[in-house]
């Protein structure tokens, strides 16, 4: 018979902090051709026979200090299937984050929030006007530049950087004009928050948008990195690509060479190789920014019209990738079937949701990693759940 079979004893990882999240997976495998009396809870698989069952011991995940509880609960079973399911235990631990950010430095980034005016006296170098410019210029000490206000926006989030997100950094452009290089000005690596800083402080702007070479430079980078690491693109820019026929250093296109599509295709190919686009919209011009959104799979763009609203958004989206993902392990067999539940309660059971709104969502086809959203990642950021296992069931057997 095919069913479930499973074993309610669960080790408990501890939390410590605001964010962290460890537990015990009961992965649940239906290819087992004999009944098994009890599971090996040490190692990577059933076992039969009638002994008892081994303690669970308890990992402390990378990152992650405090101590372990382990439970005290009595090993179950159900037979449900007369025992042809096989048993295994892995612990689901959070999942640090690779985040590359892909930061727009080009003329327009010198106008006004508001679009109103150019705040070529704020600094950041001028050097053109980019799309949507005109020649008025805003009085001295009145000018609330986009460029800077990315930057104030941005060390406040780097300045408090922990551990658990590695950062990397991709300008655009890089010659001033529709080039992009394929090298990143700083590569992702663990620490690397106040190179970031340092890279953009000494960044001049000008030139024009080629967002979508930006994106596919990123994308073959990530592809490039060997770490277990979730990776992810923060886009970070003020409003339409203008850069349809270029990509390398010196190449064509303008100011009048729409990419919307171009983009939207870019940022697409990076989702489906399983690397999700987060988009920071700054100013008033951002009318293609929730499909960039959308195709990146993070449904709707971060809008920041102020440092305040920057930096909250900045804090979402960091939050989100280095508290709320964690690492399944294995891919389940039957990736529909699948529970996730917190502090050992039933009753809380997180639904999968692909609007991202308000539960679970694996973060890319491998199902290999999840990702929580709304109240359910809120509640293990401050506490209030403080253990989580994951049930993975067998194909067309409810799990109970």
């Amino acid at each position: 018979m095919t069913g479930l079979r499973m074993i309610s004893r669960t080790s408990w990882v501890g939390l410590c902090g605001t964010a962290a999240v460890a537990a015990a997976v009961v992965v649940v495998a239906c290819t087992g051709p004999t009944p098994i009396g009890t599971a090996d809870l040490t190692g990577t698989g059933g076992r039969s026979g009638n002994g008892s069952a081994g303690p669970i011991i308890g990992q402390t995940p990378n990152g992650i200090g405090g101590s372990v509880a382990v439970s005290t609960d009595t090993p179950t079973v159900s037979e449900a299937d007369g025992g042809n399911c096989g048993v295994t235990t892995n612990d689901l631990t959070k999942q640090p984050a690779d985040v590359l950010l892909v930061l727009d430095k080009t003329g327009s980034m010198t106008r006004a929030m508001d679009g109103t005016c150019d705040c070529v006296a704020a600094g950041g170098g001028g050097g053109g006007r980019g799309r949507g410019g005109n020649n008025d210029v805003c009085a001295a000490g009145t000018c609330q530049q986009r460029w800077t206000t990315m930057v104030s926006g941005l060390n406040a989030v780097l300045t408090g950087a922990s551990g658990d997100v590695s950062w990397g950094l991709k300008l655009f452009n890089s010659d001033n004009g529709c080039g992009v290089t394929p090298t990143m000005e700083v590569p992702i690596a663990a620490g690397s928050a106040a190179t970031v800083q340092q890279t953009i402080a000494q960044t001049q702007t000008g030139g024009s948008t080629p967002t979508r070479a930006a994106v596919n430079a990123g994308v073959a980078y990530l592809k490039t990195l060997t770490d277990s690491n979730g990776k992810y693109i923060l886009l970070a820019t003020d409003g339409e690509p203008n850069c349809l026929d270029t990509g390398t250093v010196g190449g064509g296109g303008g100011n009048g060479s729409t990419d919307v599509d171009g983009t939207v295709a870019a940022i697409t190919a990076a989702a489906t190789a399983g690397f999700k686009v987060y988009v920071i919209g700054v100013g008033p011009e951002t009318g293609n920014l929730d499909s960039f959104a959308v195709a990146g799979g993070t449904d709707h763009f971060y809008p920041a019209l102020s440092p305040q609203d920057l930096t909250t958004a900045l804090g979402a989206i960091v939050g989100a990738v280095a508290s709320c993902t964690f690492n399944l392990g294995t891919a389940p067999r039957d990736p529909t079937n699948v529970v996730v539940e917190f502090n050992g309660d039933k009753g809380l059971r997180a639904p999968q949701d692909p609007t991202h709104t308000n539960g679970w969502d694996y973060t890319s086809p491998s199902h290999t990693t999840i990702q929580l959203y709304g109240s359910w990642c809120d509640k293990v950021t401050d506490g209030t759940y403080t253990s989580a296992k994951v049930l993975k069931g067998c194909p067309n057997v409810p799990i109970p």
